[in-house]
């Protein structure tokens, strides 16, 4: 633990450039905070008093903790890249108020479960200052929708979800000018606020819903004023950013079978701003689950013909919920500056960090056979081999 604060990078050195520099800075952070939370959280300090009497008893307690780091949304990916395609690493965002002020979102960023239906309508309601009932969004249809990159490397909120806000922003400036309109005032005095516009020196308010209606009457607005409230963005962002964490888990080794247990796990996390909590934390509990998973169960078997031999899920090792332990997930909020938002994207950050806090976790309960490493994924088989095979060779 001492070794890891040593070496963590602190606050004050954001915008950081590491070593290797070659995608960009690491954005900000306090990458301290987390280490102190998740450990705090875990019990570390008691759980390294307690693994020396466990062991003793025969019981092989272990604890793993790591702190991870990964850059996201990227613009275009590495693969993109290869073959030519350089630019255009935006992602597109449709904004049509219509004459009720009813607002329908076309976003380009597709969900695969992330909750983006939720999300995005939050951005935009937020931004226009309008109920979440009066958003809709429309994903994956491409007739309506302009064009998307995909959904990868954590992009959808910092890259999919600022070209909503800032289509947002756009369909509120032009609300604003027709309002301003509307009221006779200059638009710099015009006031928005809760769905209402209003002017100074004018008693008259204004709800969204009636600029909008007059959006529509082209021949009641100015001559520089084009009919409707609709705007279009293709984001393209200008920098990654750098959500990143701090994983802590305490597993059991049960040296006669090889079977690991996870006794208990902590997550503390920075992914920037965070939207919704809520789906924050239910992605986590996704990826934690998917790491483990990667860490104890799962792998593609093949014979010497090369042929599959886990190609089902009756051959494929898979986590069952009584082998997903009830974890506890936190964060810590440090806004990125790389996009509007100040999110940072979280759709990796508990497959990143869950596998090598397992391993660490299971190599330092088997300390006293001698094990330092063990590859993924740790089978009952796999750890019990090594267990027996050290023993007959101190032996």
């Amino acid at each position: 633990m001492e070794l890891r604060r040593r070496n963590l990078v602190q606050p004050h050195q954001f915008p950081y450039l590491p070593h290797d520099g070659a995608r960009g800075k690491w954005d900000s952070g306090d990458y301290e905070a987390c280490l102190n939370k998740a450990t705090e959280l875990i019990g570390y300090r008691r759980w390294r008093e307690e693994q020396a009497s466990l062991r003793q008893q025969g019981r092989y307690i272990g604890i793993g903790v790591i702190c991870y780091l990964e850059l996201v949304g990227v613009g275009i990916s590495p693969m993109m890249e290869k073959v030519g395609f350089n630019r255009g690493g935006w992602e597109s965002a449709h904004i049509r108020v219509h004459s009720d002020g009813k607002v329908t979102l076309f976003s380009g960023s597709m969900p695969q479960g992330h909750g983006h239906a939720t999300s995005f309508a939050q951005i935009v309601a937020e931004a226009l200052q309008l109920p979440m009932e009066d958003i809709d969004v429309v994903q994956g249809d491409t007739d309506r929708v302009l064009a998307g990159h995909g959904t990868f490397n954590s992009r959808s909120m910092p890259v999919g979800g600022s070209a909503a806000f800032t289509a947002a922003g756009k369909i509120l400036a032009k609300a604003r000018r027709i309002a301003a309109f509307m009221l006779e005032v200059p638009e710099e005095e015009v006031q928005y606020a809760d769905g209402h516009f209003s002017g100074t020196g004018n008693p008259t308010v204004l709800s969204f819903p009636q600029v909008a209606r007059m959006a529509y009457l082209a021949h009641k607005l100015p001559r520089d004023v084009e009919a409707g409230l609709d705007e279009r963005v293709f984001y393209e962002p200008v920098a990654l950013g750098a959500p990143n964490g701090c994983h802590a888990v305490v597993v059991e080794v049960d040296a006669e079978t090889g079977v690991v247990t996870i006794l208990d796990y902590v997550a503390v996390d920075d992914v920037g701003v965070m939207i919704n909590p809520m789906l924050c934390h239910g992605q986590m509990h996704g990826g934690i689950a998917q790491g483990i998973g990667q860490a104890l169960y799962e792998e593609a078997k093949y014979d010497e013909a090369g042929q599959l031999l886990s190609g089902s899920l009756l051959d494929y090792g898979f986590p069952r919920i009584e082998q997903i332990p009830r974890m506890r997930t936190g964060f810590h909020v440090s806004p990125a500056p790389s996009n509007p938002l100040g999110v940072k994207g979280i759709g990796e950050a508990g497959c990143v960090g869950a596998p090598p806090a397992v391993v660490a976790a299971v190599c330092d309960a088997l300390k006293p056979f001698g094990i330092t490493h063990l590859d993924m994924p740790l089978t009952p088989p796999k750890v019990w081999r090594a267990i027996h095979e050290t023993s007959r060779s101190q032996a």
